[in-house]
């Protein structure tokens, strides 16, 4: 069979998706560990019921309230924007299980400004509906298209969950089995009705929508082509892991038991997840014959009572956020009634690490999470939680981020500018000033490297804190110190000036006595040369504190002027400082040992 270009495309991209991160974590911090704690974000919804992020959207979340109305938050300040993204609240039945019940952006929102909703109409039918927006924060209502209607025969099981699939761009669509209770109709295990089934279409293919060619049953005249998967009651709340792509399924179960269905990235559709013949991986209605698709259970399920119940499953979200990399993977998902929120890793297709998160969630707020209705990513896949109340709030991590580490470099002397002297100089660079970005808590490590300048000059120490330089060759180098943590690195530059020398060793001017200080001492040891008969110094330029090539009484009366009247000081170099003689004179200081 001779594929379309579009399933073409798919099958290209999904083979990639799976090398590739499905958010820019680029500059973001990450926090260690799988602790976790809610924030708020802010409250005043009415009736949030779902979450969703425009592609490419980092900034904004969009929230579906039930009695018709799409609002926006900035995440720049967690702020509500006045103005309603979209508002059909005059064709919206609202309530019980009615209403505006679900959002999907088109993949190509950013460029074609389409987005899908599932909403009730005035008649109880469901309805999927295109719409325009003209702006990331205005969509017009005049702009609707409808893409497809089920009528429901009972107020409940509207379900309400839609979702561009990231393997293959396809519009999945999730309805409830009618309602009522029981699934009086057997319409969720007939091929024939739209209710009680996962669909797949084609919004791009058709007028209003076309079928894709590798939908399970095309070929199957007892069942419908946009029927994706059979054999669900009510799927409040299915996602996609962005990153793998399986489809998770949340379906509100009956009277005993609620589940999650679990379908990997591979499937080519045609499970039949068994509802009414079996309520989770329990027997309901023995008497009921199974429609069509392969068999396929629940990976995970809980009772309506005992220890850890419930009685009504909201589905949630897969993990694949920036912030914390340890929770990669982790569906969570909550139950509506007790108010409990739950995470799970699914392995080879088994659900495992059941861990019930709702102590840590409610540490960060005030009061508890309760009615969640939803769950949401951001356009950085960190988590939110919709409660039916009217708030939203944010899954954060307790540990503070690991940020990268910061890299600075110190130099001896500064600014690192000296001259060659006796063939060569030494430069001291330091790093120790650098930190780890956080609160000490992270072992540096660290690595230098010479980037430019000329040949002959040797780091010592290549990968500690601090290392000397010793160099040969006059001119300009630049070097760059590498700071790593767990977190990640940062780098930091110096660039060092070598200058030709002055002919000898670097000493101190005034300081006569050679002991590293000018000080009175040194005009009484300049004196006891002159009139005393002591020996010369070894140094005779460092008693040449006027450095005018002889020694005299000067010299001393200026060390006196300088130290006790303010006068002025010895001539460089000195007298703190130490190089060599920059004047021409007779005078030698080759064995002058000790600048301090």
């Amino acid at each position: 069979m001779k594929l379309p270009v579009k399933a073409l495309v798919v099958l290209l991209l999904s083979s990639l998706s799976n090398n590739l991160s499905a958010f820019d974590c680029d500059g973001i911090a990450t926090a260690p560990g799988e602790e976790i704690t809610a924030e708020l974000v802010l409250s005043g919804l009415s009736s949030p019921v779902d979450i969703q992020a425009a592609p490419g959207d980092t900034s904004r979340l969009y929230i579906v309230e039930q009695r018709g109305r799409i609002r926006i938050i900035n995440l720049a300040n967690d702020t509500l924007v006045s103005r309603s993204f979209l508002d059909i609240t005059s064709r919206v039945r609202s309530g019980g299980e009615r209403g505006l019940l679900g959002l999907a952006f088109h993949p190509d929102f950013q460029k074609n400004g389409y987005f899908f909703v599932n909403y009730t109409n005035s008649g109880g039918t469901s309805v999927i509906a295109r719409y325009r927006a003209t702006s990331a924060t205005t969509a017009s209502s005049n702009t609707e298209q409808i893409v497809l209607t089920v009528s429901q025969p009972y107020s409940n099981h509207n379900a309400g969950q839609l979702a561009f699939s990231p393997r293959d761009g396809y519009l999945y669509i999730g309805f409830g089995d009618g309602g009522s209770g029981g699934d009086p109709g057997n319409r969720s295990q007939n091929g024939r009705q739209l209710l009680g089934k996962m669909l797949r279409i084609d919004v791009d293919g058709g007028d209003p929508y076309g079928i894709p060619p590798d939908n399970p049953f095309t070929n199957n005249g007892s069942v419908r082509d946009e029927i994706w998967a059979i054999g669900v009651r009510n799927p409040w709340r299915f996602s996609f892991d962005p990153e793998t792509h399986d489809l998770y399924i949340g379906d509100v179960g009956q009277n005993a038991w609620e589940e999650i269905d679990f379908q990997p990235a591979a499937s080519n559709g045609g499970e039949n997840y068994e509802w009414k013949v079996r309520e989770g991986n329990h027997s309901y209605s023995s008497g009921t014959s199974y429609g069509a698709g392969e068999r396929t259970g629940a990976i995970y399920e809980y009772r309506h009572s005992g220890a850890g119940s419930g009685c009504s499953l909201t589905g949630g979200v897969v993990y694949r956020g920036c912030k914390m990399p340890d929770l990669q993977g982790v569906y969570f998902f909550a139950d509506y009634c007790t108010n409990w929120v739950r995470t799970l890793r699914v392995q080879n297709g088994v659900a495992r690490e059941i861990v019930n998160q709702t102590a840590s969630l409610n540490r960060g707020i005030a009061g508890n999470l309760s009615q969640i209705s939803s769950f949401g990513l951001d356009g950085f896949g960190e988590v939110y939680i919709a409660a039916y109340t009217g708030s939203i709030y944010r899954v954060v991590p307790v540990n503070p981020p690991d940020n990268p580490p910061n890299a600075r470099i110190t130099t001896n002397p500064n600014p690192p500018n000296l001259p060659l002297e006796n063939g060569f100089a030494i430069a001291y660079l330091d790093a120790t000033s650098s930190d780890d970005g956080d609160a000490g808590e992270q072992e540096l490590s660290f690595s230098w490297e010479k980037i430019s300048g000329p040949g002959g000059d040797t780091i010592g120490r290549q990968n500690k804190e601090s290392t000397a330089v010793t160099f040969f060759s006059a001119g300009v180098y630049t070097y760059e110190v590498t700071v790593s943590d767990g977190a990640g690195q940062d780098t930091a530059r110096v660039v060092v000036t070598i200058e030709e020398g002055g002919g000898g060793p670097g000493f101190r001017r005034g300081d006569s006595n050679t002991d590293a200080t000018v000080d009175l001492s040194d005009g009484v040891h300049i004196l006891s040369v002159l009139f005393l008969g002591v020996a010369g110094p070894d140094c005779s330029d460092a008693s040449d504190s006027t450095n005018d090539g002889n020694l005299d009484l000067t010299d001393a009366i200026l060390i006196f002027n300088y130290l006790f009247l303010g006068g002025t000081a010895p001539a460089a170099p000195g007298p703190v400082d130490c190089g060599p003689d920059t004047g021409e004179d007779g005078l030698d200081c080759a064995s002058y040992e000790s600048c301090g």
